[in-house]
């Protein structure tokens, strides 16, 4: 960059006496000329400028003004003066460049000679005319103690400068242009015209006009690619001399003598070009443009190295890229994200170019192995490591770094991987992270070369991802893992790397594909016994051979092996889908099986366990070597199932329940050696126990049942000594046949409840009555009934579920021996069912699926099926079988039957016997039922009947009682029952009933008589009496209707508070509406409900309690209440509720008002009992009762006016003849007690609302003055703020409360009916 300076003559010693102003004015700023070839004005914000005394400038350097300094004073002669301005002129003359000549004084300029025309010339005058007119302006006066002079003066410096630039750049501009005009013509010079064009680029840099100079070297090398190969004579050779580049060092060489004597290489005249772009870019901080240009130098001087040696070319590209990172390493970054990430990238670039040049040199030297540029397979390269260049051709290197890494293997290692490692490190700044991985891998693969096997896999297991598929890179790192785990003998872990390495074969050639599949086959028998999950092997089709002569099952494996593989065995493990209880597993398999590419069938087997059902194939394995290779097969989202049938060689056993007794047939295919039979119940209990009563031959152990060898069918009858769950049963059997132990699981649906219930009743002291009731869901059939060995003739019918078949008969004693035997409908159906599906099934020629077959149709014939008209038809009559999702052989099969409307033998089944002896108990009389239409309150009548059923065959007078109510009519009602014993007789009472007390209706007693009234031999009883407190189960009901009702209210009630809590004018309903929906939305008109909760909770129930208990006690004699005592009651049981109530209604009160407060007002209660703690902490537990006096006599008020006020109603629309006791009724009579209940409590309400809202700087200290305050400040009718929102909340409140309480009421009469045996209609 040219320097430029400030020449100073200081031929008088004045010098001294201003230079510290002087420089102290120093750089000149803010500049404005207009230079360059463009003649554009130009904006120097600053000129940084040099001052030589009496020196003369640098050969590079550019004087901008020679000043020449002056001092003289009158007291010098004329001849002293006029040789100092001799020599001033002299001066001035010699200058080519812009000059100065100053005179310095330390007043006014001194005068010389006499007046001419009355004037008095000065020295400044005369030194001007003697300079000449035009370049009087070339001369200034400095008084140097004055400031004005100094600005006087560095303003002319300042014009005088700007002139000179001007000029200066007007010269080169011309010669340039001359030049460039003359570029065509013999003898042009391209070294002159940059020597040139360079000299203005300085001239820009030197006034910090970058963009400019940069523009002179881009038209420079422009005008260089553009010229002719014929041209090139300008440079003596290409010259690649030097491989050790700064580029930002411009000095390192006389590139400028070179170029003005044209002896100036190519290679360098291009680094030295680059090298002043570079330093330019930096100064302008664009440092993005720094690295494309690097690298376009990098490019394009290695395309030109046709005739350097490749050593020379590696180690300049080396020391080139290293020196850019040098340069990005060492400017001065701005705070953008965005430059540093651009930064991060190209260093990393840079660093990785100069690690492969490492990789040529290391070739070259002998340090790395001769195939280690390839580098296309890891195996070849470890066998390569040894054939390093036996001759090294080693080139002097200039730069000393790579000359010692060159020397010596450990250098060289450390040059290399510090290099990786800060490409890696940039790599990941810019968020590049596989190219990071290619670095790691470089470090990695250099360990292997060395044979370092631990480095590399520390460098390579971080690198690849333990899960998922494996991309080209780490392909390629996986491949460098697994040699290193091989030659260190980590069995497992390389077999797991080439497991993926099979599955990722795309990335590899087909050698690599046979190499890593024998190697699979070698590492699976040098490993340790172990278990892994692959995903070198997928199942596809499954399908299970029904034909074959054991449990068989097809499934194709898919293999990604490359090679064909020799498995030593494969099975598949079955889980019982429809046993989860049990947690069955079946392992079918198959041995010596090869599995070739792609995909491969095969049959797996099993004789060991017989199981008919549905089950899950859970998982696959794949046994090689010592290697189990796990293929899961199904998981939470995805399940694959199989159905199998029975072996078929596996033995039939069939469950038969019998009178506490279980019949086991036992139907052998092949010889069995020996069984053990378990059977579990449908609640998972054992069947057999040590208590069983079992034949001879036979044995239980261990709640097994234990058979010896059988050969041909056998059949077992076992006396249980438990009645067994009936339901789904399981039947488990461990047998051996030939030595060989199998097992077999099967399930049934067995009944072990007795189909048939016996009960005796004794009539008189010789007459049974005996009755036989089906317990069963299916129809049973008694045959024959034995009542003391005497045989009764049969029922020709079937017995549904709930029917009896009754016989009066004698006997004696207290005791009776009864046997019945009956048949069961479901046994002719199994019977039919098991041989239609047998017939279709020979007919198809699907004998094996026979019994799952049977299975299924008989579970749909048991659900689906219509007993009674299969009874009445003596054919099936079920819905049809259904064919879906049973397989393809299954589906022909059912659809071959015809199950519906097959016909039926129904007595083909078997005789079943019940054995039993019965105690005798004594029959009752009568079964009486009580109804009511309807429930009411006290003193209305309630109309009942009584229905009564004879039980036996005497004649019988029933009596009605009641002391605790009015019967309407007559004290007792009386009726004869007559029956005979044919028929059951029967008959109705009707009555009505006036309560005495309140909380439920009494019912009255029932005393049956046999013969007249005289004799009181009591036979029944109904109970009267409810062991729970009718008035609490009242208040309860009353409590919860009350909340109920709020759910529905409690937006009307938020409103109504909003309303009130307002002052002044915009408080209308619509608005506050807006207001609360602007926000909550509409979760926001329920807050505070769980403080209205609360409310209901102790409110409600202390008034409704209080109400209720005072009622009854201010009641006459006669049951009679007057109004003024109701009302009475309702202002006692108003004050009651207010005091229980008024905590949890300021909760509620402030928890509703509190989203119309500013934020910082807010209370911010989480609920209500977070209120009652936030109120008792800041303000006291008086805190919680503050406004009780208000919320008291609103309360007394709002239950004395509602309650009455109801009743009062009631009673009045009673007497008109539109109303009668009903819902219409309840809903006319509690709106119009809300209308005047509202009327009343509306200011007190109002008033309540206030003082309780109110903090603890409340206004309002009285309900008396509160009232008074609000009608001064408001007017009377802000005392009835928020009427309709509380009409509105008030009137449907009271009718949904009294309709919930009717409801409770209701549940409660139904739960006093079912526990004291009564029924309510």
């Amino acid at each position: 960059m040219e320097r430029l300076w400030f020449s100073i003559t200081d031929e008088f010693g004045l010098w001294s006496q201003i230079s510290f102003e002087f420089e102290a004015r120093l750089p000149l700023r803010n500049l404005i000329w207009k230079g360059g070839i463009t003649q554009t004005a130009q904006f120097v914000s600053q000129l940084n400028a040099h001052v030589v005394v009496n020196e003369p400038a640098p050969e590079d350097a550019t004087s901008l003004l020679h000043i020449y300094l002056v001092a003289l004073n009158d007291s010098e002669s004329d001849t002293r003066k006029a040789e100092v301005r001799a020599r001033a002129k002299a001066w001035s003359i010699r200058q080519k460049s812009p000059w100065l000549i100053v005179l310095v004084t330390n007043s006014e300029p001194p005068t010389q000679g006499p007046k001419f025309l009355n004037m008095r010339t000065t020295l400044l005058d005369r030194l001007r005319s003697d300079i000449g007119r035009k370049d009087s302006d070339h001369v200034v006066h400095l008084q140097h103690k004055q400031v004005e002079s100094w600005n006087a003066l560095f303003l002319a410096i300042r014009d005088q400068t700007v002139q000179g630039l001007e000029a200066r750049t007007s010269v080169l501009g011309d010669e340039i242009r001359r030049m460039d005009a003359n570029r065509m013509l013999p003898g042009w010079n391209y070294c002159k015209f940059f020597v040139t064009k360079e000299r203005l680029a300085d001239l820009y840099a030197a006034l910090e006009l970058w963009d400019a100079a940069l523009a002179q070297y881009d038209e420079l090398e422009a005008v260089y690619e553009q010229l002719p190969q014929a041209q090139s004579a300008w440079f003596t050779e290409f010259g690649a001399s030097d491989d050790f580049t700064d580029l930002l060092n411009v000095h390192k060489k006389p590139y400028r003598q070179q170029l003005a004597r044209n002896t100036i290489t190519q290679f360098d005249f291009c680094v030295y070009l680059c090298g002043q772009q570079l330093r330019l870019l930096v100064e302008m901080k664009r440092y993005a443009e720094v690295v494309q240009r690097a690298q376009r130098l990098i490019d394009g001087l290695g395309a030109k190295m046709h005739n350097v040696s490749p050593m020379f070319r590696a180690a300049w590209t080396y020391s080139t890229c290293m020196n850019v990172v040098e340069i990005c390493e060492g400017v001065q970054l701005a705070q953008d994200d965005a430059t540093v990430r651009v930064l991060a990238v190209a260093k990393a670039e840079f660093l990785a170019s100069a690690r492969r040049q490492l990789d040529v040199l290391g070739t070259m030297c002998g340090r790395l192995p001769a195939g280690y540029l390839k580098r296309s397979n890891t195996r070849e390269l470890t066998q390569d490591s040894e054939s390093r260049a036996s001759e090294p051709n080693l080139e002097p290197i200039s730069n000393p770094v790579l000359a010692e890494a060159l020397a010596s293997d450990a250098r060289f290692d450390q040059v290399y991987v510090r290099t990786c490692e800060q490409a890696t490190q940039y790599y990941l700044d810019s968020g590049r992270k596989r190219f990071a991985q290619v670095m790691q891998g470089d470090i990695a693969q250099l360990h292997i070369c060395r044979e370092r096997w631990a480095n590399a896999i520390r460098v390579l297991r971080p690198l690849i991802p333990e899960t998922g598929d494996l991309n080209v890179m780490d392909v390629h790192l996986a491949e460098q893992q697994a040699v290193c785990e091989r030659r260190l003998g980590h069995t497992t872990t390389c077999l797991l790397l080439v497991q993926r390495l099979i599955f990722s074969a795309r990335f590899l050639d087909s050698s690599a594909q046979s190499s890593y599949a024998n190697m699979l086959e070698e590492l699976a028998h040098e490993v340790p016994v172990s278990q892994y999950s692959t995903v070198l092997f997928r199942v596809g089709d499954i399908a299970v051979d029904y034909d074959s002569e054991s449990i068989a099952v097809n499934i194709h494996v898919q293999s990604d092996v490359p090679a064909a593989l020799d498995v030593q065995r494969v099975e598949a493990v079955l889980v019982a889908g429809d046993n989860d209880a049990q947690q069955l597993e079946i392992v079918v398999d198959a041995h010596n099986v090869t599995l070739e590419p792609g995909s491969t069938r095969v049959a797996l087997t099993t004789d060991s366990v017989s199981c008919a059902g549905r089950f899950e194939v859970q998982s696959v394995h794949i046994f090689v070597g010592n290697v189990e290779f796990r293929i899961p097969v199904s998981n939470a989202n995805y399940r694959r199932f199989v159905r199998l049938n029975a072996h078929p060689a596996a033995p039939i056993i069939e469950l038969r329940a019998c009178a506490n007794s279980l019949v086991v047939n036992i139907q052998p295919l092949v010889p069995i050696d020996s069984m053990r039979l378990w059977v579990h119940d449908a609640q998972s209990q054992s069947v057999f126990d040590d208590q069983c009563m079992v034949p001879e031959g036979y044995r239980v152990e261990d709640e097994a049942l234990v058979v010896e060898a059988v050969e041909s069918s056998a059949s077992v009858e076992i006396g249980l000594a438990r009645n067994p769950a009936s339901g789904s049963i399981t039947v488990y059997a461990e047998y051996a046949v030939d030595g060989d132990l199998r097992m077999l699981l099967d399930t049934d649906d067995i009944e072990f409840a007795m189909p048939v219930v016996l009960t005796a009743r004794k009539l008189s002291t010789h007459t049974l009555l005996v009755r036989a009731q089906c317990s069963a869901l299916a129809p049973v059939r008694v045959l024959e009934l034995c009542v003391c060995d005497v045989s009764i003739e049969p029922v020709a019918r079937f017995l549904q579920y709930g029917e009896s078949a009754t016989t009066v008969c004698e006997a004696e004693g207290d005791k009776a021996a009864i046997s019945v035997r009956f048949t069961m409908l479901m046994d002719a159906v199994r019977m039919c069912v098991y041989e239609l599906v047998a017939k279709a099934a020979s007919a198809l020629k699907l004998d094996a699926h026979t019994r799952y077959v049977q299975r299924v149709v008989l579970a749909h014939v048991r659900r689906t099926i219509d007993a009674q008209a299969t009874v009445c038809e003596s054919r099936l009559v079920c819905e049809p079988v259904p064919t879906l999702m049973c397989g393809r052989d299954v589906s022909r099969l059912l659809s071959a039957l015809l199950v519906v409307g097959a016909h039926i033998n129904l007595d083909s089944g078997p005789v079943h016997t019940h054995h039993t002896t019965l105690s005798v108990q004594s029959l009752p009389i009568v079964r009486v039922t009580v109804s009511a239409s309807q429930l009411c309150t006290v003193y209305e009548e309630t109309p009942f009947v009584v229905r009564v059923q004879a039980l036996c065959g005497k004649r019988l007078r029933v009596s009605l009682v009641s002391s605790q109510c009015m019967v309407a009519g007559a004290a007792t009602q009386q009726v004869t029952i007559a029956q005979d014993a044919e028929s059951m007789g029967s008959c109705e009472l009707r009555f009505g009933l006036v309560p005495l007390v309140v909380g439920f209706v009494p019912v009255p007693e029932i005393i049956c008589h046999e013969g007249g009234l005289d004799d009181q031999c009591e036979w029944t009883r109904v109970p009267t009496q409810v062991t729970s407190s009718p008035s609490l189960c009242v208040v309860q009901n009353k409590r919860f209707a009350a909340c109920a009702a709020n759910f529905f209210t409690h937006p009307l009630d938020l409103l109504k508070v909003r309303q009130q809590t307002m002052k002044g004018t915009g408080n209308g309903l619509v608005h506050v509406v807006r207001g609360v929906f602007a926000e909550g939305g509409m979760l926001g008109f329920y807050n505070g409900m769980s403080a209205a909760v609360l409310r209901q909770m102790t409110y409600s129930m202390a008034r409704f309690a209080t109400y209720e208990e005072l009622k009854k006690r201010m009641s006459r004699e006669d049951g009679s209440l007057p109004f003024y005592r109701m009302a009475a009651a309702g202002i006692v049981a108003g004050a009651v509720g207010g005091i229980c109530g008024t905590p949890a209604d300021i909760v509620l009160v402030r928890l509703q008002n509190d989203g119309s407060l500013p934020l910082a007002q807010r209370r911010n209660y989480k609920h209500a009992i977070d209120g009652l703690v936030q109120i008792t902490r800041s303000e006291g537990p008086r805190g919680l009762f503050k406004g009780a006096v208000p919320n008291v006599s609103r309360a007394m008020l709002m239950t004395g006016a509602q309650l009455c006020s109801y009743d009062a109603f009631k009673d009045l629309l009673l007497s008109t003849p539109y109303f009668t006791n009903g819902l219409a009724l309840h809903f006319s009579a509690s709106l119009l007690s809300g209308f005047v209940a509202t009327t009343i409590t509306s200011p007190f309400d109002v008033v309540k609302t206030r003082v309780m809202n109110a903090g603890p700087t409340s206004p309002y200290r009285s309900l008396l003055q509160a009232m008074v305050l609000i009608v001064r400040e408001e007017g009377v009718r802000a005392l009835y703020k928020g009427w309709t929102p509380s009409f509105v909340r008030m009137a449907p409140q009271t009718v949904l409360t009294f309709i919930f309480l009717e409801q409770f009421r209701g549940l409660y009469w139904n739960s006093y009916a079912r526990h004291n045996c009564v029924k309510f209609e």
